[in-house]
């Protein structure tokens, strides 16, 4: 039996969601909290929210998306247009970290390598028009991720930006080069979040299992329990059961367990 996770994606614009609509078979959502803004294929588990431009706007939508159905291990996309001082037209890249001007610190995505190229983006407040740094540009990103940090784990939160514009061209249609380039990238972007939606059952109860394991051989505090469930809910993701249940046989005390783990799951994490 599966195990399928919901999928909310958050577009700005109407031209951004389209594509998602059509492929997807979304209709206009007029349930509970309805919106002319979302959209809903119930038997698939997927909603869309057009959130408009801007960092309010973005974390806006994400309200009104949980409210309507909030469940924690849903997947959180955001797709969209972004420029590049010199990024290729029409290349997709997946965003791993966000930076925002009015934010000391940045904000991160899923740690999950994919088939994607990947990129470091910068939200910005205002059109960007210098291309100054070595970032792609939005102007949601932020909004999108800051208002999902209380909401889920960074395991289910992607983004992914198309080039639209850089120092030397811009499309002379925004709305037809969104439907076009987005529509061109949808099979790859669902393939890999197929990826993360199905899951067995019998999965998700593996890492209890696995944590009797470990506490058979081990001490474990409160705070390595959880932390433990944690990395394993990851390490799951890229190890079966018996290769997980090698590493705690052949391994001598608690903490180099735990660095063991780690140390793999480095080895998919991007690094900026």
């Amino acid at each position: 039996m599966l195990q399928v996770k919901k999928i909310n994606f958050v577009v700005a614009l109407k031209s951004e969601a389209k594509p998602l609509i059509d492929y997807f078979g979304l209709t206009l959502n007029t349930s509970k909290n309805p919106s002319s803004d979302i959209y809903s294929n119930l038997e698939k588990k997927i909603h869309l929210i057009i959130s408009g431009i801007g960092v309010n706007n973005a974390k806006k939508a994400i309200t009104n998306l949980n409210n309507l159905e909030h469940d924690k291990n849903s997947l959180w996309v955001n797709i969209g247009l972004a420029g590049h001082r010199s990024y290729e037209i029409g290349s997709i890249y997946e965003v791993k970290k966000v930076v925002y001007k009015k934010c000391k610190d940045p904000i991160f995505t899923n740690s999950f390598y994919n088939n994607f190229q990947t990129s470091a983006l910068c939200c910005v407040d205002l059109e960007e028009k210098e291309f100054n740094r070595e970032y792609l540009y939005d102007m949601e990103s932020f909004g999108f991720l800051h208002a999902l940090d209380s909401l889920t784990l960074k395991e289910n939160i992607f983004i992914f930006k198309i080039v639209s514009d850089n120092l030397y061209y811009k499309p002379k249609n925004y709305k037809s080069f969104a439907i076009i380039n987005i529509k061109k990238n949808i099979i790859k972007i669902d393939k890999t979040l197929t990826k993360y939606r199905f899951k067995t059952l019998h999965e998700k109860f593996n890492i209890k299992i696995i944590l009797n394991i470990i506490k058979q051989k081990y001490h474990i505090t409160f705070y390595n329990e959880k932390k433990l469930e944690k990395i394993l809910t990851r390490t799951s993701a890229l190890k079966n059961k018996e290769e997980i249940e090698k590493e705690i046989e052949k391994s001598k005390s608690l903490s180099e367990l735990i660095k063991q783990f780690e140390d793999i799951l480095s080895k998919y994490i991007f690094k900026i």
